[in-house]
């Protein structure tokens, strides 16, 4: 059995990377959101044997929002991948650590993952986040469309409008939140691409948004925001998830799945256009301290289009 080499990804490991996150991942990971990365490379080890890459991991740098107000630097984890030939020798956890050690100046460390224990020997703990709201779908017998609302395709360049109104909504309410910056929106284009951005704007303003589809029946709302200094955040919230409304009753959707944060104003909104819908806890987060300890208490959130 060939020694294992944790090294820095090269361009010429991309189709090796791409082959081996394409048979780790269930689904398949494809590396459309690694690629928009211009410093991926750099963001990447791998880990090599004599067959060639056996391994991963992608640390990628993000500013998160924390519950004192402050904006953490933030070492986020993914793309953890080991090749079958190359499990049960400690590969993961070795990776793990090689990217910690190139964390630099980050406060702390971040990944999602179903399995946790995997990362709990490097440090890593468990928190819990109230992402989703799930259940039953039916559109409202009352409903009127309104006109105002604009709907787009997501793809790249789609999501610049939005930037003012997210940042808005997010700062000093929503913990774990990115602030997002040119990279962070790229990604969350590629992540969020072929969905539909509901845009409603106000004096050539963005006032509130939601991205959604309907996927094998189901409606997803991925992300939404209100500028919650508009005239009536309220009215806001309202005419945009009546547009979603009118695409998912002609779609016939009858069950649903909410990713909104639990402030009040968005549950009042999300309880009046889904009754049935049930709040689910998300487990899959995982933290570890670097510099310093992570400061997270408070309504944690975290969107589709902000996962690594």
């Amino acid at each position: 059995m060939s020694a294992v080499v944790v090294r820095s990804a090269r361009a010429e490991d991309q189709p090796a990377l791409a082959a081996l996150w394409a048979a780790a991942f269930t689904p398949p990971l494809a590396p459309d959101q690694w690629l928009v990365d211009d410093e991926r490379l750099s963001h990447t080890l791998v880990a090599e044997d004599d067959e060639g890459v056996c391994g991963s991991i992608y640390g990628l740098p993000k500013s998160l929002r924390e519950s004192d107000g402050a904006v953490a630097r933030v070492h986020a984890i993914g793309s953890v991948a080991v090749a079958e030939r190359a499990r049960g020798r400690g590969l993961a956890h070795r990776l793990v650590a090689a990217t910690l050690d190139a964390a630099g100046d980050a406060d702390w460390a971040l990944l999602f993952t179903g399995t946790p224990e995997v990362y709990r020997s490097s440090g890593f703990t468990t928190f819990s986040m109230p992402r989703t709201m799930a259940g039953p779908w039916a559109a409202s017998a009352t409903a009127v469309e309104p006109a105002s609302v604009v709907r787009e395709s997501v793809g790249l360049g789609v999501l610049g409008p939005l930037r003012e109104v997210y940042e808005r909504s997010r700062t000093g309410a929503v913990v774990l939140a990115p602030v997002r910056g040119d990279r962070d929106w790229t990604m969350a284009e590629v992540r969020l691409r072929g969905a539909t951005l509901y845009r409603l704007d106000e004096a050539q303003a963005t006032v509130g948004y939601a991205v959604a589809e309907v996927r094998d029946g189901v409606g997803l709302l991925h992300e939404s925001a209100t500028d919650p200094t508009a005239a009536d955040p309220a009215g806001v919230r309202h005419a945009v998830l009546e547009a979603v409304a009118a695409d998912w009753a002609a779609a016939g959707v009858r069950t649903c799945e909410l990713a909104v944060p639990a402030l009040a104003a968005e549950e009042r909104a999300v309880r009046a256009f889904a009754p049935a819908a049930v709040r689910q806890d998300d487990r899959t987060g995982m933290i570890r301290p670097l510099r310093r300890e992570a400061r997270v208490d408070g309504i944690r959130h975290f969107t589709a289009g902000d996962y690594f």
